[in-house]
C-alpha cells in the first residue's frame, strides 16, 4: 500500500516520465497530486489518474506461505 507522503515511481506519458522519483502528497477528484523531482528539483503537480501509474518506490515484503496440512 502507498501511505501519504510515501516515495513513489511516477510514469506519465504526458510528462514523458519513465520512473520518475516523487513523493504522493494525496488523491483527489480524478487527480494524484504529487511532488516530483525534475532535474534535482522538487515540483508539485496534479497529474490525472487515467494516464498516470505510481509505484511504491520499495518493493513490498516478501510474506512467506504457510503450509495447511488436510
Amino acid at each position: 500500500m502507498i501511505e501519504r507522503e510515501g516515495a513513489i515511481k511516477i510514469y506519465s506519458e504526458a510528462l514523458g516520465a519513465k520512473g520518475a522519483k516523487g513523493r504522493l502528497v494525496r488523491v483527489a477528484e480524478g487527480f494524484y497530486e504529487v511532488l516530483i523531482e525534475i532535474q534535482g528539483k522538487l515540483f508539485t503537480g496534479l497529474l490525472p489518474i487515467a494516464s498516470t501509474v505510481i509505484l511504491a518506490a520499495d518493493p513490498e515484503e516478501e510474506i512467506p506461505t504457510l503450509e495447511v496440512e488436510r
